[in-house]
Parts: structure tokens; sequence; C-alpha cells
């Protein structure tokens, strides 16, 4: 499974250091939004400290987008979230999104 994740998701998994946390970070918010959302079910899986991290940026992006924006914005992570088989994942899909 770990051989279909994306750059983003694997340099997620494997950060281990200061530095390839901050390199994480700046993937995460220069990756576009449309790809980011592709990958929302695969970051949810990352541990607490990486995922919220993500999050925290994810959430910056996400208030930085017009009111319509992010009600659609919203509209397409609550879908993805519906899509995924595991509750714990799709319920931190969902808390990216509440503000």
């Amino acid at each position: 499974m770990e051989d279909f994740d994306s750059t983003l998701v694997r340099r997620g998994r494997q950060a281990a250091s200061f530095s390839d946390m901050v390199e994480f970070a700046k993937d995460v918010h220069e990756r576009p939004l449309a790809k980011l959302f592709e990958e929302l079910p695969h970051i949810a899986r990352l541990s607490d400290t990486k995922f919220h991290l993500a999050t925290n940026i994810l959430r910056n992006r996400f208030r930085a987008q017009s009111g319509l924006d992010q009600l659609e914005l919203q509209k397409i992570g609550s879908e993805i979230a519906d899509r995924v088989s595991n509750d714990w994942v799709a319920d931190r899909i969902r808390a990216i999104f509440e503000l």
C-alpha cells in the first residue's frame, strides 16, 4: 500500500527530525488544494503530531479563502470523509474543517 502513497504522505510518514518536519510542513503549505484533498485520507492516518501539523496548515489555507470558497471546500471535505470506511479517519478529516 505504501508504494501508492504520494511523496507528501511518504515524507510525512518518514519525518523524524525537525528539518524533516519543516520540509513536510512546507510541502503541505505549497501543495495545490485539489491534490491535498485527494490525499486527506492518507494524511489523516499519520501520527497525531504530523496530522496536527498538517491540520494547522490546512486550516490557515482554508481561512484564507473567501466565504463561498470555504463552504465549497467544507462540502468537499465532508464528501471525502463520507467515502472513507474508517470512522476514525473520517472524523479526523471532518475535524480539519471545524473552525
